[in-house]
């Protein structure tokens, strides 16, 4: 430190000049105070145990004479490390990388020494991501929702109303693709007290109707990770926890990771193009394949990876999963579950060869209807199907097929689909008028088959 002391001057008037001449900063390195020949420190690596999927822990054992270590990595210089560890953090998983150390004291700088280390998969590589999840018990607020489940950060947490008992609860996740699924990972809050999940049933599905029990679950009450493994590794896109019992009767947890199956692709439901994307392709391939089912020639192949609800048929559901993400997507929130039923009729019971036929579809308490679809199986040499009259479908997409199976079997497939997101049906009302033709004399007789109707949220009734 240089201090300079001036008699009182006007530096308005006068200008003072100071001039230092001769003077080098150079202060001692007390880092380096040791003196004598260095040997590279050949020892570094990264053991097995100081690799992750993200960091990398170089070790090496002293070098006699050594003041610190260098390390070159990724193009910087990594100098003064007393220590003979470092660790290397925020690094890509499965990923090879390269490092060159050297020793330094006063006197001398030792060589390189090179050497490699190899990041681990990422733990949760296989774990699916963008699930969402409905419950049935409330949650404390917005800042504890269930979507804390499924957002991969361990900071933040799922929680129950407080005050109020939960269980039992059930937990509905759409995996949002069809996954062969290994195993789930419960991670409970991390003092293990308040909302564990201690018993309870797993299930899986892939229309959210008809769900297979995966087995039960009986949780220790800690905060430590619980795993339930599926057996024989099924195929769904929907799984369903139901929660009898947990810490307090309240429900509670950090994370829900489900896996699938290594080595196994996720299909995005509805993708019968297989381009990755759902998009108006799509729809036209559903549109033109309504009614196949299992057993038609076109069926085998691509077409049946559509059959989304497994039902041997393409159908109402199977076209909502497209119709539901398209302009803008369907605006489930706040719907009442659908329900209702649909029946048909006619003016009279027989008809002459030659008359039109015309039979009224009529919808009863219909509730949040979406979609809905029937089959209507008929004998093409009594009756000629003259087409579709629309009466109350506000603006819903009449996508009726009329198909020959390839065994020889005519049927009707009346079809209607709301696009994006339109208003449902609501109500009792006439909905639409099926026209045929009498080739002869008959006494109609027409069955339905195959009733579906097909919320917002994918729900479904079978009336």
């Amino acid at each position: 430190m240089l201090r300079v002391k001036l008699a009182p001057a006007d530096i308005t008037v006068n200008e003072e000049i100071l001039n230092i001449s001769n003077f080098v900063f150079a202060p001692p390195d007390e880092s380096l105070v040791s003196k004598g020949l260095l040997t590279a420190p050949v020892s570094a690596k990264v053991k097995e145990e100081n690799a992750t999927a993200f960091t990398l822990k170089p070790t090496w054992e002293k070098v006699a004479n050594a003041d610190y270590y260098e390390i070159e990595f990724n193009g910087m210089l990594y100098s003064t490390i007393k220590d003979t560890h470092l660790l290397f953090e925020d690094l890509k998983p499965k990923t090879r990388y390269s490092f060159k150390i050297r020793a330094v004291n006063k006197e001398h700088i030792s060589d390189w020494n090179a050497f490699q280390g190899e990041t681990k998969a990422n733990p949760l590589d296989l774990a699916i991501h963008g699930i969402v999840a409905e419950t049935t018990a409330k949650s404390e607020d917005d800042e504890s929702g269930i979507d804390k489940l499924f957002d991969f950060d361990k900071s933040t947490m799922w929680h129950t109303k407080w005050g109020v008992n939960s269980v039992p609860f059930d937990i509905v996740m759409n995996l949002k693709t069809i996954n062969q699924l290994d195993r789930l990972e419960y991670l409970p809050r991390e003092n293990g007290r308040n909302g564990v999940w201690l018993k309870g049933h797993v299930y899986y599905s892939n229309d959210k109707q008809d769900w297979t029990d995966a087995g039960t679950f009986e949780w220790v009450k800690n905060g430590d990770t619980k795993t339930f493994d599926f057996k024989n590794h099924p195929s769904a896109q929907y799984i369903k926890l139901s929660v009898s019992e947990s810490a307090g009767g309240f429900g509670s947890g950090r994370e829900l990771y489900v896996f699938k199956v290594p080595g196994t692709a996720s299909y995005l439901p509805g993708d019968i193009n297989n381009d990755h994307i759902i998009d108006n392709n799509d729809l036209t391939s559903y549109i033109n394949y309504t009614g196949l089912r299992k057993g038609d020639a076109d069926f085998e192949g691509y077409i049946s990876k559509g059959d989304i609800n497994k039902n041997g048929l393409i159908d109402a559901y199977d076209i909502s999963v497209v119709a539901t993400q398209l302009d803008g997507g369907a605006d489930d929130k706040e719907i009442k579950k659908v329900a209702g039923k649909i029946t048909l009729s006619t003016a009279k019971q027989n008809y002459s060869k030659g008359e039109t036929i015309d039979v009224v579809v009529k919808g009863y308490s219909l509730s949040s209807v979406n979609a809905l679809s029937f089959a209507l199986p008929y004998n093409s040499s009594d009756y000629e199907f003259l087409g579709v009259k629309p009466l109350n479908m506000k603006q819903m997409d009449n996508l009726t097929n009329d198909r020959l199976h390839t065994n020889g079997e005519k049927v009707l497939y009346p079809t209607f689909v709301n696009i994006g997101n339109k208003e449902p049906l609501e109500g009792t009302f006439d909905l639409f008028i099926l026209k045929f033709k009498a080739r002869k004399n008959l006494k109609f007789d027409l069955k339905i088959t195959d009733r579906l109707l097909v919320d917002k949220d994918l729900n479904t009734a079978k009336y």
